[in-house]
């Protein structure tokens, strides 16, 4: 499953424009976070829990959603990796997350839903703050 996941990411990077590297380096985080994302599925349901991957692509951009009901803990977040920051492959992050394979880590949990967003811009493109 996780071999499909990181075709489908590549094949969208290729569609908004993202140099191959770019598209390698985001279907390898797409990949490693879905894989860090199966130890937090749990609760009473857990037989029947879901990882759900949306990937979209935009002409500025590819934004893979990543979403679990369960433990409502981030695969990565900005504690994590403000807490971690000499350290490489800290416990709960990926290394293609470290190395900013991707530019923005989004995280929100709401009703029991655990979402974390990875986004690459195209075009040289960076996230503003």
């Amino acid at each position: 499953m996780l071999a499909a996941v990181g075709a489908v990411v590549a094949y969208s990077a290729q569609r908004a424009g993202l140099t191959t590297e770019s598209q390698e380096g985001l279907s390898a985080a797409t990949v490693d976070a879905c894989r860090e994302t199966f130890p937090l599925i749990s609760g009473p349901h857990a037989n029947h829990s879901v990882l759900k991957v949306i990937v979209e692509d935009f002409h500025d951009r590819v934004e893979v959603t990543i979403e679990h009901t369960g433990e409502a803990l981030p695969t990565a977040g900005l504690d994590t990796f403000c807490g971690s920051a000499g350290e490489r492959g800290a416990a709960g992050i990926s290394g293609s997350l470290q190395d900013t394979r991707v530019d923005r880590v989004q995280y929100e949990a709401r009703e029991g839903k655990s979402r974390m967003r990875l986004i690459k811009y195209c075009g040289g493109r960076k996230a503003t703050v």
